[in-house]
């Protein structure tokens, strides 16, 4: 049996990493990937106006918290989204891994601003910490020594914390997509933007997406609010406590790559050549149907750098996209006399860079890059694997 093996990640285009509102001078940029690592404010503790307004579910009528877990069982009766609570704003966000639609989660109506202080712009934050991300909280200790057998890493990660960052977003982000990106926050994350509540994500060991540009204001400060509340116990391990890797502010035009939108698969790899198919999942977050086209050319990368011309094409192919609505795009090329991607020292990691370029009319409104590796598989029931 012959099998093929592809090494691939995909990364966007116009990755940078400065201070807002420096991000102004590349905005013209088809897509922008702003990385949110400094100057947050960050504290401990539930605000006392908070109320029931931060209780994440309710079950008999009780509500519950993360901040309680011996009252509450996520896998319990209370599986259903309640009414009122965290759930039904958080769970949502997990809509796009849903294939059955009518499993998917409805997101209340309204923003809910509430009337917790400290998610409001105005909210004075001077005198909360200042930190840059990633910031796990629960790390600085202190240990704790008593039941040493039944706490987790003998560090104290349970409590809820907040982070708030103050951004500005240029007028020329009017009409853009926007996103957060994070790459890993632990856990049951809340978000809101400008007093509104955004949405949010439970699981703590995975990166999640929210959609901002609802609730943004192009042209003016925006204030991002992220509380986590992390359930005692809730691994046999040490978790961390907070946001433990990067935080994204990713810009697009409404129709665009989508989140890991490309798919490369290599069916056929010899020494004398590779077939590359790509499939390019496109997004419309417009309310208007739109017509593009969508071409991809694949370059040779030496030592992480892009070398000399394409060494295969992908021909522009004509795609429409329902407004709110995606789409698959098909593609298909062959690289002639492909270098091999196997693992050092042995041999040589080579990879390969798929530049996907999405054109509406003569003008280029995305462009997203996938690297990836080529490399064929035998499995042998007498010689094993080679």
């Amino acid at each position: 049996m012959v099998a093929a093996l592809l090494v691939s990640s995909g990364t966007p285009d116009a990755t940078v990493q400065v201070r807002l509102p420096d991000a102004e001078r590349a905005s013209t940029a088809p897509r922008e990937h702003v990385r949110l690592d400094t100057d947050w404010r960050f504290h401990q503790g539930n605000p006392a106006d908070a109320g029931n307004a931060l209780a994440y579910g309710a079950r008999g009528g009780v509500a519950r918290t993360q901040s309680q877990p011996e009252k509450w069982s996520p896998r319990g009766p209370d599986v259903a989204v309640a009414k009122g609570g965290l759930k039904e704003w958080i769970l949502p966000a997990a809509n796009p891994f849903i294939k059955d639609s009518g499993r998917r989660h409805a997101r209340p109506g309204g923003h809910r601003r509430g009337a917790i202080s400290l998610v409001r712009p105005d909210f004075d934050d001077s005198g909360w910490r200042r930190v840059d991300l990633p910031y796990d909280w629960a790390i600085e200790g202190p240990f704790l020594w008593e039941g040493a057998h039944s706490n987790i890493g003998r560090l104290k990660s349970r409590a809820p914390v907040w982070y708030r960052k103050a951004i500005v977003l240029p007028e020329t982000d009017a009409g853009k997509s926007l996103f957060l990106d994070v790459d890993g926050a632990m856990s049951y994350a809340t978000v809101w933007l400008n007093g509104k509540r955004v949405g949010g994500w439970l699981y703590g060991y995975t990166s999640w997406r929210l959609i901002l540009a609802p609730y943004a204001v192009p042209g003016e400060t925006n204030t991002i609010v992220i509380r986590l509340d992390n359930p005692a116990d809730s691994s046999r391990w040490y978790t961390s406590g907070g946001i433990y890797r990067h935080v994204w502010l990713t810009k697009t035009a409404p129709v665009h790559v989508a989140q890991w939108g490309t798919y490369v698969h290599t069916p056929v790899v010899s020494a004398e050549k590779a077939w590359v198919d790509i499939d390019v999942t496109l997004d419309n977050g417009s309310r208007a149907d739109a017509a593009v086209r969508v071409s991809t050319d694949i370059y040779a990368l030496d030592d992480g750098a892009r070398t000399g011309l394409p060494v295969a094409l992908i021909a522009q192919a004509l795609a429409a996209v329902a407004a709110g609505g995606s789409i698959v795009v098909h593609g298909k090329a062959v690289v002639a006399n492909p270098r091999l991607w196997g693992p050092a020292p042995e041999q040589q990691p080579h990879r390969y860079l798929a530049i996907t370029t999405v054109t509406g009319g003569r003008e280029v409104i995305d462009r997203y890059e996938t690297r990836f590796g080529l490399r064929a598989l035998r499995f042998d029931p007498d010689k094993g694997s080679s």
